[in-house]
């Protein structure tokens, strides 16, 4: 009895294939080459620099094509500025009096002294950035707050932001200066290869410490013929004394990444195709909408072309047209102010059923929106706008979760971008006397850190149950579970500032005859703490009812 003989498609047997070790059952099934749903996905895996080179453009050209065309995009990204910039950071200077070495008269850390050179430091710093001349920004346009929310709307599109500190004493107050610069500028010189020690723009030291950025005089998309469009600059890091001349600020995905990538790379295809998917329904239902009826004619349209040809044929059909629209003219009956219609003899009306849009359309939007949402760092909601489905608890879960995201990227944003600009900006009111050290500081560079240490105020979180959320926070006051400057921050507020502001209201009540604690001793027995529950009670009591 012969073998059994496998042929091949050409005809010919197939070759026996001896198994060998990488065919047996893989251990992990993620990296099987047998399994039917793996086997044809072989991706490949450069580093986290080589990533982007070669592909950041195309990458960042659909960013900000979809930014600028379409909606969820561009609301998602506004969205995001919104909530972690908003107008503006405010400022909470917390130079370390330990590190100064800021001692009272018997020894021990002098935080007054402390506290007096921080209120200092931010009176000066509102100046600055709040000066209406703008004396922050090279181009004069804006403030502070401006050019944060514009170089985070970079980190957010382009997945990094660039900055340079400059130096431009124009007869302002301060010399220190902002420019924001648009990412696509950084580049190798003449767009060339890869190097061991220049990567995608930045050039490092056999460390990876970047030493240099090669800036592209003008952008590469700029219409503009009056400059040099292959010209690059080769701007230091850092001067030879320490002080910042540029800032880059992005999130590293892979160890070795030297430049960004965009949140919105994963869902660019989703969302281009939403796009897409949604003005194909609209466009449907606009024509379902147009063409609402059809009148059907007795005349074939082949043989109605022929009629047109033939001129006898042509005038009989002239005829015809006139009078079915004489039909028309004399046939409207109204019965009771209802208008009933005659069609001519031969003629059908039919009617549409329009299908669009479709019934699964919205179910079909809202969980390609998750997706988005998901991937933008929001939540569905805030995306969309759409708060028909929320209830107190999951409204609430929802905004604990995100504003834990939120807060990450605005600390990992300020710490590289905010706090070397207000560092150059505090060497020089130092330098200049606008600012005084306390008696003893060290000089600025030797304590560079201690001097710099700041926290930066936020928007405001925002309250789903202000009252709930206003009592909970008291008690964690009272408790000693949390701080008046922490519980304000959180509401995009300086606590020190507010009792300020307090203190000037009751003094004035006071000066027109008003006692402001009036109220609170009026309260019934058991305390403000007591009269506070039974308002809570209340409060739920109604919505209980409703």
């Amino acid at each position: 009895m012969s073998p059994i003989r496998i042929l091949g498609p050409d005809g010919e047997p197939v070759a026996r294939v001896r198994a060998t070790g990488r065919d047996l059952a893989s251990s992990f099934t993620a990296a099987s080459r047998r399994d039917t749903d793996l086997e044809a996905w072989s991706p490949h895996n450069p580093s986290g620099a080589s990533a982007l080179f070669g592909e950041r453009d195309p990458m960042i050209a659909r960013v900000h094509d979809l930014a600028r065309n379409d909606g969820w995009a561009s609301g998602g990204v506004t969205r995001q500025v919104d909530a972690i910039v908003g107008s503006g950071w405010r400022l909470s200077a917390k130079p370390n009096a330990r590190s100064l070495g800021l001692r009272t008269a018997k020894g021990g850390v002098d935080y007054d002294a402390a506290d007096e050179f921080a209120s200092d430091i931010e009176a000066a710093w509102k100046d600055y950035v709040d000066d209406p001349d703008c004396w922050c920004d090279v181009g004069r346009r804006s403030g502070m707050g401006g050019l944060l929310a514009l170089a985070f709307r970079h980190r957010v599109l382009d997945g990094e932001a660039l900055a340079a500190i400059l130096w431009r004493p124009r007869g302002g107050p301060f010399a220190t200066a902002v420019q924001i610069i648009d990412p696509d500028r950084l580049s190798n010189p003449s767009d060339g290869m890869e190097q061991a020690g220049l990567r995608q723009g930045v050039e490092m030291d056999g460390d990876g410490a970047p030493i240099a950025y090669h800036i592209r005089v003008m952008h590469p998309g700029d219409l503009y013929i009056g400059m040099q469009p292959w010209r690059w600059e080769r701007v230091p890091r850092q001067t030879s004394f320490g002080r910042r001349i540029i800032v880059h600020a992005f999130e590293p995905d892979r160890a070795g990444q030297v430049r960004g990538t965009s949140p919105l790379a994963p869902i660019v295809k989703r969302l281009k195709m939403l796009g897409r998917y949604d003005e194909a329904e609209m466009q449907a239902a606009v024509l379902n909408a147009i063409m609402a009826a059809f009148i059907e004619s007795p005349y074939d349209h082949e043989q109605l072309a022929q009629l047109m040809d033939d001129k006898q044929s042509s005038e009989e059909l002239s005829s015809y047209q006139q009078m079915r629209l004489g039909f028309h003219e004399a046939a409207p009956m109204r019965l009771g102010g209802v208008k009933v219609n005659f069609t001519a003899p031969g003629e059908k009306v039919t009617l549409t059923n329009p299908t669009h849009p479709n019934s699964v359309f919205e179910h079909f939007t809202r969980a390609s929106l998750r997706n988005v949402a998901s991937a933008m760092g929001l939540t569905y909601e805030q995306l969309s706008n759409d708060w028909g489905q929320v209830n107190y608890s999951s409204a609430r879960a929802a905004l604990l979760e995100v504003w834990r995201g939120f807060t990450a990227r605005k600390d990992h944003f300020a710490a590289q971008f905010m706090q070397p600009i207000y560092a150059a900006w505090l060497e020089e009111a130092l330098d200049r006397g606008i600012v005084k050290a306390p008696k003893g500081a060290p000089d600025f560079r030797a304590k560079k850190a201690a001097y710099c240490a700041a926290k930066w105020i936020g928007p405001a979180r925002g309250w789903v149950d202000p009252l709930k959320e206003a009592y909970a926070s008291i008690e964690r006051v009272d408790a000693l579970m949390s701080t008046r400057e922490r519980e304000g921050a959180e509401q995009g507020v300086d606590w020190e500032e507010d009792v300020q502001q307090i203190a000037r209201e009751r003094k004035r009540l006071r000066d027109l005859g008003i006692e402001p604690e009036a109220a609170l001793r009026a309260q019934p027995a058991g305390g403000q703490r007591a009269a506070r529950d039974e308002q809570s009670r209340k409060l739920d009591a109604t919505k209980e009812e409703r």
